[in-house]
Formats: structure tokens, sequence, C-alpha cells
């Protein structure tokens, strides 16, 4: 079946809510045992066994909107309620208040119960309910407060995936479900409650819960029963819905097409990679993963049976994917670990990194240096903020502002494994990691690049061709609508930045070239002069209606140089056009250059 019209929720209060092809995630909140099993937290707290038995009646319904949302491939997230063992991240008055109000309860948060320490990390209890059970590729939260935002990722997990519009379902409607559809509604999502899929231990409250996330004709949001999504569901495919994104013509080797295969079983990884070392330059490589190692890897990806509770392959997203460094990371190194704890397999070190992907021969690649002009066009390098990803076991050649760049087919592709690492647990943060929270939050905008346009402003430019290619990417009726905004602050800052990092006193001309004529008093004043550019930079992107969302400039050697002087994100399109973003707003510059690619 062919999807002609964008789906939509028609009967939700109150008016219909739009399903958008790639940006619609499910939020299941916290459906763990605790809280809906009868030895649980939430057995302690519910005053009424009959209503904890209502509460626990929620799982069947779940379980239907999870196996709609995963037909339609939504983004899944599922959050789990819970303190670390000492429970240092749980104020008192959360565990002790009710604990103190009357007689009846004699157990609070941390106390030993049926199913282990209530609400504590790694105690039985603490997980999602068996029936639930999250895929691999599936998100997992641990929030330690009722609100699925506070001190959690969940802002750059959704943002890092292009999501605008979120589904909710869980417990408890009155604490847990509202708190975060509250949150949602903030941070700039469209939201919508599934009413039917949501409960809590106070019917009154919970009957007022569920008018007011609709309340004022949608104030906060939208309600819904869940059939109308699984009606959506069983009239379409995953792939119809996929139809309604604009079409990328994708290699053999991007991650899509090649996740889907796995899992449909049309290829096992032993097949891919017995392709690809039987094509491949061996002498591309500064140093390859042996055949047979490789290819026992392959077997034992292969070997894994795992399946969803609908009998479907539960992968992770990077599983059998193709991937390589260039010769500054060791094998070792957390991001690589990172791939391979996902099933990626390490092919090794490449010298000619643009002429493999090229040649469709790996998925990605990564790598710290500069990006060069004259890329070839079926090749997209996005570099990360400063700070975003794990550069430990890599030798940087100036650790002050040497990032890792994902070199992969598209700006989707980069974008997913960006996404991936994101949620993964790093074990060695450095010095100079940067927690998203330590970086501006952008509000969401719920239309999207292609229903609210996108600010954007140009590099001054000589090249004609350079201008051609602008005015076709952003156009009013286009992939990419937008409007000009000035951009003479960034444009000087970003060079300004370039002039300081190439300076014979700079930490980066230092770092590759140490020498004892430079005073520190000189590179002190030089530091200080970067930091106020990144701060300038940073404001040019936040300073009013006017203020771009990206900055396009030529790719240039000087232009790469400003890039990671400033620490801040930038994407090649294109060929030779460069989308650059101020720190902390990858994924809005990610969006820009995903639509510019299709």
């Amino acid at each position: 079946m062919t999807v002609t019209a964008p789906l939509t929720i028609s009967t939700a209060r109150p008016a219909a809510f739009p399903l958008p092809a790639g940006r619609t995630a499910l939020i299941i909140i916290d459906m763990q045992r605790d809280f809906v099993l009868p030895t649980g937290y939430g057995a302690v707290q519910c005053p009424s066994p009959e209503i904890f038995a209502q509460v626990a009646k929620l799982i069947q319904p779940c379980l239907d909107a999870l196996r709609a949302a995963r037909h339609l491939g939504m983004t899944v997230v599922h959050t789990r309620e819970g303190h670390v063992p000492d429970l240092s991240d749980c104020p008192p008055t959360k565990r002790d208040r009710q604990l103190h109000a009357n007689k009846r309860h004699v157990l609070c948060i941390g106390d030993e119960g049926p199913m282990g320490k209530l609400l504590v990390r790694g105690a039985y209890g603490h997980d999602i309910v068996d029936e639930l059970k999250p895929r691999r590729d599936e998100v997992v939260l641990d929030k330690p407060g009722k609100g699925s935002f506070y001190n959690t990722d969940l802002h750059e997990i959704l943002v890092s995936r292009g999501i605008t519009h979120l589904l909710f379902c869980g417990v408890t409607a009155e604490c847990c479900v509202a708190t975060t559809f509250r949150e949602a509604n903030d941070h700039g999502f469209e939201a919508c409650v599934l009413t039917d899929c949501t409960g809590g231990f106070n019917g009154t409250i919970v009957s007022a819960t569920m008018d007011m996330f609709c309340a004022y004709d949608g104030l906060l949001g939208y309600a819904s029963n869940s059939k109308a999504l699984m009606s959506i569901a069983d009239a379409n495919s995953a792939a119809a819905l996929a139809q309604l994104e604009p079409a990328l013509t994708a290699s053999p080797l991007s991650l899509q097409p090649l996740h889907a295969s796995y899992v449909s079983g049309a290829k096992t990884v032993a097949e891919v990679i017995t392709s690809i070392y039987d094509s491949l330059d061996e002498s591309s490589f500064g140093s390859l993963t042996p055949r047979e190692t490789a290819m026992a890897q392959a077997a034992k990806l292969d070997a894994d049976k795992t399946v969803d509770i609908d009998g479907s392959r539960d992968l992770p997203l990077l599983y059998g994917v193709p991937f390589a460094s260039t010769p500054e990371f060791t094998p070792s190194a957390t991001i690589i670990s990172q791939m391979t704890s996902e099933g990626g397999i390490y092919m090794g070190t490449v010298l000619s990194a643009n002429e493999l992907l090229n040649a469709s021969q790996l998925t990605y690649i990564l790598t710290t240096s500069d990006i060069k002009p004259n890329m070839p066009s079926s090749v997209s390098a996005y570099v990360t903020t400063k700070g975003s990803l794990s550069t430990a076991g890599i030798t940087l050649a100036s650790p002050s502002t040497s990032t890792v760049t994902i070199l992969a087919h598209s700006a989707l592709d980069a974008r997913s494994v960006w996404a991936t690492l994101l949620r993964l647990p790093n074990s060695t943060p450095e010095a100079l990691f940067q927690h998203f929270r330590d970086r501006p939050i952008i509000s969401v905008d719920y239309r999207g690049f292609e229903g609210g346009g996108i600010r954007y402003a140009v590099a001054s430019s000589t090249d004609a061709a350079f201008d051609e290619k602008i005015e076709k990417i952003f156009v009013p009726n286009g992939k990419l609508p937008g409007r000009c905004v000035p951009g003479g602050k960034a444009c000087s800052v970003l060079s300004a930045a370039a002039k300081l990092a190439s300076a014979p006193e700079s930490v980066m001309t230092l770092e590759k070239a140490p020498t004892g004529s430079i005073s520190a008093l000189d590179t002190i004043k030089n530091i200080q002069a970067l930091e106020s550019a990144k701060a300038a930079f940073t404001n040019a992107f936040d300073c009013g209606i006017d203020s771009p969302d990206v900055f396009v400039a030529p790719l240039s050697s000087q232009i790469m140089t400003g890039i990671l002087a400033l620490g801040v994100c930038g994407v090649v399109v294109q060929k030779d056009v460069v989308f650059i973003g101020a720190k902390g707003v990858d994924a809005r510059i990610l969006d820009a250059a995903v639509l510019c690619q299709m």
C-alpha cells in the first residue's frame, strides 16, 4: 500500500493530531514492576487494591500501542523512575513525606521489598515488565524524578533523532505522565496522551488529569484513544509510512537499508563482510582487521537469534555495520568500543577515507582530521560539537580543538550514529567532555524546517557556483524553505577564530609545534580572545528573530580551522557547502542537512 497523505489521529481532542513520518515518538512512562505488579512500590502507594488492579491491566493496551508504534517505524522511549543505590539523587522530601503522613505506609523508597529495594536502579522491581520488554534499538531512560526531562538526556535523545511529536502512555496519569507532558509542552513538542493506555491510583484525579491534557482548546496538548493509532498501523506498513518522507538515494551500505535487510533476513552479516573483503583495496588501509577476525565477529552476530515479543529480530541499530577510523584512533578508543558494543564491525584504520565510502565498502569512517575541499558527492562529513562525543583513546593533533568527525554516505546516516552514541554509556569521560545540559537547550519547532522554514545566513563569497547552489537549497517551495538573514557577525567571528587558531601564540599552533620563543602572556591573551570569539559566535545564533538557524559557507581550510577553533558543529553537504551551527545546536544543523540532501 502507498500512503498518499500524512497520517493523522483524526479523533483526537481538541483537534486532529498529526503523526509526521520520522518525527513521531512513543514514550511509555514507568511501566515498571514496581508500579504495576502487586508487590512493588505502586501497591504501597495505592490506597485501594481494586484501583491498583485496574492499573495493572494497562499492560495489554500499552503493548498494543507499542506494537503499533513499532509497525509504523516510530522512535520508542521507555522511562524508568528510580534512584542510585545510595539514594544520593533522591530528595528527602520525596522519600519521607508519605512515610510520615500516616501509619498506612510502612515502606518507602530504598526499603527492601519482595522485588528488591523499592525504586532503586538495578533492583528486580525497577525494571520494565516482561510484556513490554524494550528492543535493543529502543531507548531506556532512567530518571530520578517524576518528570522525564528533569536531570535526564531526554531532550537531546529526541532532538538528535529529529522528533517533534510525542505520544504518551503509562503510569501514573496524575503524576509522572502529567509532569512529563507539561515538560514536553515547555520544550516545544506537540504531545498527545493515549488515554486508555494511561492510568493512576486515584480515579477522580486521573479523570480530571485526562481532561487537563487537552483543556482550553489544546493549551497543553491532545488526548486520544489508542484504538485510532492501531487502526492506522493496521492500514499502513512501516515501508508505506517511509514513503511520506522525501526519497534519499542510498548506498547499499547506508545504515537504514542495511539495518532493514538484517532485520528482514534478506542479508546476513557474513554475506556483507565477505563481499567487502572480496572487493576492497587493501592499500587504502593502514591497518586492516584480519579477514578471519571480522568473519568470526560476523558469525557471532548472525548466531544472535534474539527476537521481540512478536518474534521479529531484535537488533541494535549498528548491528553488522562495517566501519573504520583514521590512524589516530586506537582500537580501544571509547567511541570504537561503544560502536562495537552495538554490533558494529571495526575494519581497522584507513588512509583513503573518502575513496572507501565512495566505493560503498564501509558505512562509517571516524576521523579527527580537517575536512578537505572537493569531497565526493557520495560522502557527507559531520563535525561534532567539541566535547559532545568522547575522544578518550584518540591521539589528537590538537587536543584543545580536535573533535570527532563522522564521515558517512549522508547526513541522515551521520545523524543516526551520533544519536546512537549519545545514549550509550561513556565510562571514561575526559575533562573536555560537555554534557548537553551544559549547552543551550533549543526549543523544538513542531513544524520542522519543512513547515516552519529556516533562517539562514551566508558567508560572503565571490564564487558564482556557490551562490547558485545556495539559491537551489533554500527555495520558497522546496524541501528547505528559508529566509535569508544577516550573517556578517557570524562570518567575521568565524574568520577571526581561524586567524586566532593559526597565530604563532595560539594553543592550537603550539600543540602541533612547541616552541620556547612564545611568551606565556601572549598565549593567555590568545586564549582569552578565542573564548570571546566563542561567546560572540554563540550570541550570533541567539539574538532574536533575525538570528540564523544555520550559517552557510563554502568548504575551505580556513572555514574548517574556524569551526574547530570555535568548537562548534558543521555538516558538509553537496560536496563543498558547509552548514555551521553554534555550540549545542547539532541536531538543528543535522535536520537542515538531511533535508538539503533529500
